[in-house]
């Protein structure tokens, strides 16, 4: 009962903290056990909240056991049906049996439930896949030896890829892949039980991989998320209109990362010299705080957008306070509640997500009974300005972030009639960097033989 409630409550939380939240090959998640969901981790807690809410059958979830007190706190753990996991790196003097965990999995997945592993142990905040623990294949594999491989168990891999894992309104991608039969590895497990599960980690690594952005380095990372900046609408532009635009973007990025390993080992100078000439024109715009989204446009499209979003801002301005005196303390409290609890990023979002499901509601309800009362609001007029409260927040979001990019424009125009020069030499190195992505395009394409690079990695 505990779990379904949270359930709804986080399905509707999540769908109001992500600006954008896109699932790709939804049909491929089973609707029953025995399943083993096993997932990168880049996100803490938000992870199983996510994945979990995709499911409609209830997820066991295999947590690390240094999160279990005891008492009411490990009642409430169970409640939610996680399982403890101990793990060699949390208490590395003593010596830690999974006994428990172990056979609590076997009897989860023989009653044809469904378990979710993050097989890769700890949380980092980073577009890429870090070595996998073997316990997910452990468990699989033993569930089906003690039955002879007659359960039927599926291994679902899914990726997650967030946009900011850390940031209210980012967008989120869920990428499904294909199930992986665990009956097909019998004979393997048979003959040699360990090099089975190494085989079945070693698939569940190829999978997750190519389900996610995977950066070997922060480095590829710094660069690709530069020439992403500067160069993917060019791509997307090219790129032929027969995927959504969100598993479009997935794709683009997949490539550039690709290409980046390709010319990391053919030519590394060239990407040396490119990666300098990107440092220095990202540098240049920082400390003239502005985004490279701005220099690809042209002057008149610039001041023409600039004109009207002054228009709107001045209309709506009434809206804005509105919306800001009735959503700021719900809006503020998450985020510094979130700073307050811990300093490691990855748990900022779930922090928000969990502390704004219950700031937005009360403040509502709060606001809402204070009004009826001062303003003897009769009950139509009640709802409307109840209604209007969430609406306002989200008004009042949309308008700060078109006031920013206002500012940046304007910003922009000044530095244009004031240092003309400046701007000028500005969007040439970005001339000149696009030439040269699309040089190394063409020569990607050409020495593989690709048709488009956006699907390259499809």
């Amino acid at each position: 009962m505990l779990y379904a409630i949270l359930k709804l409550i986080y399905k509707t939380g999540l769908q109001v903290f992500f600006r954008r939240f896109e699932v790709r090959n939804r049909s491929l998640m089973p609707d029953e056990g025995p399943l083993l969901v096993v997932s990168n981790h880049p996100n803490t807690f938000m992870d199983p909240i996510v994945t979990a809410s995709l499911l409609r059958q209830p997820v066991h979830f295999i947590a690390k056991s240094t999160v279990f007190g005891s008492g009411f706190q490990s009642w409430m753990l169970r409640q939610m049906h996680l399982i403890p996991i101990h793990r060699r790196e949390d208490n590395p003097d003593q010596a830690m049996s999974n006994d428990e965990a172990f056979a609590a999995s076997f009897k989860a997945l023989q009653q044809k439930k469904t378990l979710l592993i993050f097989p890769e142990g700890n949380s980092f905040n980073q577009r890429r896949l870090r070595k996998l623990k073997t316990g997910m294949a452990r468990i699989a594999l033993g569930a089906e030896a003690d039955t002879n491989f007659g359960l039927g168990i599926k291994i679902l891999p899914v990726g997650l890829n967030y946009t900011a894992p850390t940031r209210f309104r980012s967008d989120m991608f869920v990428n499904i892949g294909e199930p992986i039969v665990v009956a097909d590895y019998a004979t393997a497990s048979q003959q040699d039980a360990q090099a089975a599960v190494l085989t079945l980690t070693e698939e569940i690594r190829q999978r997750l991989e190519n389900l996610i952005i995977h950066t070997p380095t922060d480095e590829e990372d710094e660069l690709a998320r530069q020439i992403e900046a500067v160069y993917k609408e060019h791509l997307a532009a090219a790129a032929p209109p027969d995927a959504p635009a969100y598993e479009q973007d997935f794709l683009l990025t997949k490539a550039i990362v690709k290409s980046i390993g390709y010319f990391s080992q053919t030519a590394p100078a060239r990407v040396a010299a490119l990666k300098q000439k990107l440092n220095n024109y990202m540098l240049q715009l920082k400390r003239l705080r502005l985004q490279d989204a701005v220099m690809g446009k042209r002057s008149n499209a610039i001041l023409q957008q600039s004109l009207l979003n002054l228009l709107y801002l001045t209309v709506g301005f009434p809206v804005y306070l509105y919306g800001l005196l009735h959503n700021y303390i719900p809006y503020i409290i998450p985020s510094k509640v979130a700073r307050a609890v811990t300093k490691e990023e990855e748990w900022y979002a779930p922090i928000m997500l969990t502390v704004g499901i219950f700031t937005f509601p009360l403040f509502y309800l709060l606001a809402g009974w204070m009004a009826t009362g001062l303003l003897d609001l009769t009950w139509p007029w009640a709802l409307l300005y109840f209604l209007s409260l969430p609406l306002s927040g989200f008004f009042t979001l949309h308008y700060w972030n078109t006031l920013q990019r206002t500012q940046e424009h304007w910003l922009l125009f000044q530095l244009f009639i004031k240092r003309q020069n400046l701007i000028s030499d500005l969007r040439q190195q970005r001339q000149v960097i696009i030439a040269e992505l699309e040089a190394a395009k063409h020569d990607y394409m050409e020495e593989l033989k690709l048709p488009f690079e956006g699907k390259a990695s499809s």
